[in-house]
């Protein structure tokens, strides 16, 4: 008897675990939340699918040292032809047999790269090309960097850092001082207050980044400045932390009129539902109507403005980096770029980077909002 109810006990326990795990695969915002996944996932494998066929209409001899390339000609055909595979092999562009390799492969071959698994991947040869001598043992492979022939992943793992701290500080200081001010000309709109932030936002959209970045740094980098007990100085230096200062604040400078307008619009529009109406009617001051009804009602819509302000932020690290000389992300693109030959596997690994995070950004966004607005409502099938 001990025994069949040991088993009955068991099975029930299957049953009410099969119960709650059925209840949650049919959950809405579970469905939700795997819809949303796979979109930005799928969004994502799309920009790689595009980044990576439009590079590979890059002429081949932008992609290998034609002078090298006559060096080893004039000494061994081979080793010409070998090396020219070797190259080709670390843009995609051939097999290590020499065998071309398709647009289709090739985009296909770089998502197995890039994917975080295992693998090893050839990056090194001897002087005649003929043997492997080095190999990329990891996970996420973003090929060969054409100036340093350093792995981009190593190349980037070392600058992120620095770029990821001003983006996240900028988006941080944007939200603690464009918050409040939104606020303040949501009050009273046609104040005082209300007036001359919408001159700060019109002033502040005048003014062309670059050449705002660039006052900046002059203005605040002059050691015999007014600001030059600061010790902001005109380029970054890892062992002075102020030399952030002057970087974080002119991208917070620009963010702010962003932030200021969707804040104010959602609290502006806010303050016409029939809620406050009634909060007046009952005798609340108008603080606590703003900071306790009106404030919780617009906070979470306003959080889906957060993955804009930090692209905004990622965007203008890349001139405030080469302007101030910070070894980051940004400066390394626009290094790539200006390069003779491209440095491709740079300029498409941080493609991918930007992408990934900006996906990730926009998602986060709309999981807040599903999950913590409570007006939006969602059907069986997960849609909003």
């Amino acid at each position: 008897m001990k025994a069949l109810e040991k088993d009955n006990q068991f099975f029930d326990i299957l049953k009410k675990s099969g119960h709650i795990i059925k209840k949650g695969l049919t959950n809405p915002k579970f469905l939700y939340v795997i819809r949303r996944v796979l979109s930005a996932s799928f969004t994502l494998l799309l920009i790689i699918a595009v980044v990576t066929a439009l590079i590979s209409f890059i002429p081949e001899t932008r992609l290998y040292d034609i002078t090298l390339w006559k060096k080893l000609n004039a000494v061994s055909e081979s080793a010409a032809e070998n090396y020219y595979i070797a190259q080709m092999f670390k843009y995609g562009r051939m097999d290590l047999d020499g065998n071309k390799i398709s647009v289709i492969r090739n985009i296909l071959q770089y998502i197995y790269w890039i994917l975080p698994i295992p693998k090893q991947v050839p990056i090194t040869w001897n002087t005649r090309y003929t043997e492997v001598l080095k190999y990329f043992e990891g996970f996420s492979f973003f090929g060969i960097s054409m100036t340093t022939n350093d792995p981009v992943s190593e190349m980037l793992s070392e600058r992120i850092g620095v770029s990821f701290k001003i983006s996240i500080l900028s988006v941080i200081f944007s939200y603690m001082i464009g918050y409040p001010f939104g606020i303040l000309m949501a009050k009273k709109p046609g104040g005082i207050a209300d007036k001359l932030g919408n001159v700060f936002v019109v002033l502040n959209y005048a003014i062309p980044a670059l050449v705002f970045y660039l006052i900046i740094n002059q203005v605040l980098g002059d050691p015999n400045g007014v600001f030059g007990p600061l010790n902001l100085g005109y380029f970054y230096d890892e062992d002075i932390p102020s030399s952030l200062i002057a970087p974080i604040f002119s991208i917070v400078f620009l963010s702010i009129p962003g932030i200021i307008i969707w804040v104010r619009r959602f609290m502006v529009d806010e303050l016409t539902h029939e809620y406050v109406k009634f909060a007046r009617s009952k005798g609340l001051s108008e603080n606590r109507i703003m900071y306790t009804h009106v404030f919780k009602n617009a906070f979470v819509p306003l959080v889906r403005n957060i993955p804009a302000v930090f692209i905004f932020a990622i965007i203008g690290s890349y001139y405030v980096e080469v302007i101030w000389g910070i070894p980051g992300t940004g400066s390394l693109l626009i290094s790539a770029l200006q390069n003779s030959y491209p440095d491709v596997p740079v300029i498409q690994g941080l493609t991918v980077i930007y992408a990934a995070m900006s996906m990730t950004a926009f998602l986060l966004g709309d999981l807040v909002t599903v999950f913590f607005d409570p007006r939006i409502k969602l059907t069986e099938g997960g849609d909003v």
